[in-house]
């Protein structure tokens, strides 16, 4: 599907008038109704405000279709960290503060 008819479309499912788009985007109704009949293209930081009105990834709104499904990290209750061992290899540089505070409190107290 070509972008104008993508744009259309989007435009009648969110149930906006081309005068709704174009006072969201700042612009005049001819231009969005030029989108709409290919007869010009909205630039990037419109293809931005149109992503954001619709809802959806620049990627869905020039395509159709989303080619990078990323993943939100969800919050469970498992942590990155299994064992003590697996943090201490991820965090291997705490040693050296925790040691330089211990020798230093042992020198003044004892």
């Amino acid at each position: 599907m070509n972008l104008e008819n993508r744009l259309k479309e989007l435009r009648e499912q969110h149930k906006y008038t081309q005068d709704d788009v174009a006072g969201f985007l700042n612009i005049s109704r001819q231009s969005v109704s030029k989108w709409e009949l290919g007869k010009g293209y909205p630039d990037i930081d419109n293809l931005r405000r149109l992503s954001d009105l619709y809802k959806i990834s620049l990627d869905q709104l020039i395509t159709g279709e989303e080619k990078y499904n990323i993943q939100v990290a969800s919050h469970s209750n498992e942590s990155d960290h299994k064992t003590v061992g697996d943090f201490l290899w991820r965090h291997w540089w705490l040693v050296f503060p925790v040691f330089g505070m211990l020798s230093t409190w042992f020198y003044y107290y004892y």
